[in-house]
């Protein structure tokens, strides 16, 4: 058994948590099989593009998701960087994965990783309707020079454009399959805009299409279901592979428990969850959670007769005006 200690310029790791998109790794195999390839590489995380056409990440963090293999912490070697590089195979040998010639995981004793989500009540939704200003102060506090509340010239006027239009669509479209196509083509005009590793852009449609789908399971309402080929022409593959995944309702735990907070009523849990989101990647977090808000304040405007959407444009609003009082 390998212990996670190095063996010449060999290191090798063991494996905590393995991703349930990606348990079919766990299965010891007597021959020698190509799982996929590594595409990008960072000091504490690989992402991998498999066989099946599916994002496997290898992490050294603590984070659990359906599409990761999470890995105890190192001692001395605690990080990817000099030991895996881009192009390099990933091979499963019997309990073992094998990127490139230095890296090795032990995933004898890998646990199963798959989300459980709790169903949303309508107390819960009025919980949030009625704290719907406190909400916005929450994402107002927590964003980020670039997100969609602070945009740049990439991503300038993306969501005020997008609500405005999801606003408009409200009041016309009384048939839910024509509201949900029209906010599929309101959605796509985000994809690939804005800076970061996956556009910001694309950050707010994973949100937004997670939280509306998963509201709308049990509704009279078809989910979002944006056209992948398209989707993948407008953005990186990884970015791509994250809007499909979370259309399917597929996200890591941190997501999860965001969610679960609005299942659960707990509006303080929500706002906790926002704060801490906002730090990862360069607007990623910040950008997914402002998907969420605006596609619960959809939601609830659609169903519960709240006219709560508008709100969020006056985030951005706010910035602008500010941003044009400085310059004069």
């Amino acid at each position: 058994m390998y212990t996670g200690k190095a063996s010449g310029d060999t290191v090798a790791f063991e494996c905590e948590y393995i991703g349930v998109l990606h348990k079919y790794i766990l299965k010891s195999t007597a021959k020698r099989k190509l799982v996929g390839t590594v595409i990008s590489s960072f000091p504490s995380s690989l992402n991998i593009k498999t066989l099946r056409n599916e994002l496997l990440v290898v992490s050294l963090n603590k984070i659990q998701s359906p599409i990761t293999i999470n890995l105890k912490a190192q001692i001395g070697n605690s990080n990817f960087a000099g030991l895996v590089d881009y192009g390099k195979d990933v091979i499963s040998f019997r309990d073992v994965v094998s990127i490139g010639e230095r890296a090795i995981l032990n995933t004898e004793k890998g646990i199963v990783f798959k989300n459980c989500f709790v169903r949303p009540t309508h107390a819960g939704l009025s919980e949030f309707s009625d704290t719907a200003e406190e909400i916005l102060s929450s994402l107002r506090e927590s964003r980020r020079r670039g997100c969609l509340l602070e945009p740049e010239i990439t991503n300038k006027g993306l969501l005020d454009q997008f609500i405005a239009e999801t606003s408009e669509n409200n009041v016309r479209n009384k048939d839910n399959i024509r509201f949900v196509r029209r906010l599929s083509h309101s959605l796509l005009k985000m994809c690939g805009r804005g800076p970061g590793f996956t556009p910001s852009g694309d950050d707010f449609i994973c949100g937004f299409s997670f939280l509306f789908n998963w509201l709308t399971q049990g509704q009279e309402c078809p989910p979002i279901s944006l056209p992948m080929k398209t989707v993948c022409d407008l953005t990186s593959w990884i970015s791509f592979k994250f809007i499909e995944y979370y259309q399917k309702l597929i996200v890591d735990e941190q997501i999860q428990s965001l969610i679960n907070s609005i299942g659960e009523g707990r509006t303080d849990r929500f706002m906790s969850l926002v704060s801490t989101l906002s730090y990862r990647g360069h607007t990623s977090g910040i950008d997914i959670c402002t998907g969420i808000t605006t596609a619960l304040f959809t939601f609830v405007d659609r169903f519960c007769g709240t006219e709560l959407l508008p709100k969020v444009q006056s985030i951005s609003t706010e910035e602008r005006n500010r941003r044009e009082d400085q310059h004069l």
